[in-house]
Order: C-alpha cells, then sequence, then structure tokens
C-alpha cells in the first residue's frame, strides 16, 4: 500500500496525503458540517494546489455528518471524486444517502486498497 506523503491533524480529522488523494479520518462523535468542511478544504486546496484530487473518507468511529455539505464542496477547486470507506452498515447507509448530494462522483467501498484504486483510476480519466 501507498505511504502518505504528508499527515496533517486537526481538531476534528487526521489528514494524510498522497500525490492525488487524501484519507480522512474524522474523530469520535464529531458534527462534520459546514465550519469543518471550510478548513478540510483550506488546507487540501493549499496541499494540492492546483493538481486534481480525490477525498477519501474512512470511517473508522462514531460521527455525524450534514450531507448539504456536499452542495458546498466548489470550493475544493481541484476535487474529482470522494470515497467512503466503512465496514459498519450504518455509516454505509448514511454515506448512500449523502450520494444524493454530491456533485462530484461518489461511491463507497468497504476496503481502503479498493477506494485508493478508484481514486487513482478517477484520476487517470481526468487527464
Amino acid at each position: 500500500m501507498d505511504q502518505p506523503n504528508h499527515t496533517v491533524e486537526l481538531d476534528f480529522s487526521v489528514l494524510q496525503f498522497y500525490d492525488y488523494y487524501v484519507v480522512s479520518r474524522l474523530r469520535e462523535d464529531v458534527v462534520f458540517d459546514r465550519p469543518q468542511v471550510k478548513e478540510l478544504v483550506e488546507v487540501c486546496n493549499h496541499y494540492f494546489e492546483d493538481r486534481h484530487f480525490v477525498y477519501i473518507s474512512q470511517r473508522v468511529h462514531n460521527y455525524n455528518v450534514n450531507p448539504t455539505i456536499y452542495l458546498k464542496l466548489e470550493e475544493a477547486r481541484h476535487l474529482c471524486g470522494i470515497a467512503i470507506v466503512s465496514q459498519k452498515t450504518s455509516a454505509l447507509n448514511m454515506a448512500a444517502f449523502e450520494k444524493n448530494f454530491a456533485k462530484v462522483p461518489f461511491e463507497v467501498f468497504l476496503d481502503l486498497k479498493e477506494a485508493q484504486k478508484w481514486a487513482k483510476q478517477m484520476l487517470k480519466e481526468r487527464r
């Protein structure tokens, strides 16, 4: 498996940056809403600059997501896909609901390696 190039710890998440995707692990009991998305987008825009990237959410902990955040992702200038990874039924069901709000390709995976493979494929298609 790829090794991250850089890690950033935010109050609500740990972000591991790779060449063309970021893996996020939100902390337990976070409410993921517009302020958190704004901070996350700023960090991603800074790291990726003018490169396209995929956001991978590895859902290990329990937390709440406001699904309308996906309507505000246009500030993530080069975001070209979102992947959700979990083995928890509740997280997978929530991700299926969130997918209705996404304006970029959005897929759900049981395995991080599969999500990473999808991210690389998405980016290959963008070139």
